[in-house]
C-alpha cells in the first residue's frame, strides 16, 4: 500500500487529480481511520489505464465507461477512436490544401454568379471541385 504521496510521484500526476479520479469513481481506493487514501497494485494498475487513455485522447467521463466495460466492448470503442482519429485527420488535411491553395493564389474574388447559392455553399462546392483534383 502506498500514500498519495508517494503514488503522485509515481504517476507523475497531482494529488489533486488522483483525489479527482477517486472523487469521480474511475479508481476506487482504501482509506485508513485518518481517512488517507491508500493505493495499492490494482489501484496503480487503474490509473496506468486512465493515463493512457488520456494519452489517446479520451476524456474521463469515456474513460469511466472503458474502464467498466468488457474486453470486447473495449476494443470496439478503441476501433471507433482510430476512425474518428482518421477522419479528423483527412478533414484536416483537406483544410491544409484549402489553405495553400489560397495562400498561392490569394482568396478568389467575391463571386457574382453563384447560381443562387449562398457564399458558403460556393465554399463547399469550390472545396469539392478541389477534392476532385
Amino acid at each position: 500500500m502506498q500514500k498519495i504521496s508517494e503514488v503522485r510521484k509515481r504517476a507523475g500526476v497531482s494529488k489533486r487529480t488522483l483525489q479527482y479520479y477517486d472523487d469521480e469513481g474511475l479508481l476506487t481506493v482504501e482509506r485508513t481511520k485518518e481517512n488517507h487514501r491508500l493505493y495499492d497494485q490494482e489501484a496503480m494498475e487503474q490509473i496506468w489505464k486512465i493515463l493512457m487513455y488520456k494519452e489517446m485522447g479520451f476524456k474521463l467521463k469515456e474513460i469511466k465507461t472503458l474502464l467498466a466495460s468488457m474486453e470486447d466492448q473495449q476494443a470496439e470503442y478503441l476501433a471507433n477512436r482510430i476512425n474518428t482519429i482518421r477522419k479528423q485527420m483527412r478533414q484536416l488535411d483537406e483544410q491544409a490544401d484549402f489553405i495553400s491553395i489560397i495562400q498561392k493564389s490569394g482568396i478568389p474574388p467575391v463571386p457574382t454568379e453563384t447560381g443562387g447559392a449562398t457564399y458558403v455553399e460556393y465554399i463547399d462546392e469550390m472545396r469539392k471541385r478541389m477534392r476532385n483534383r
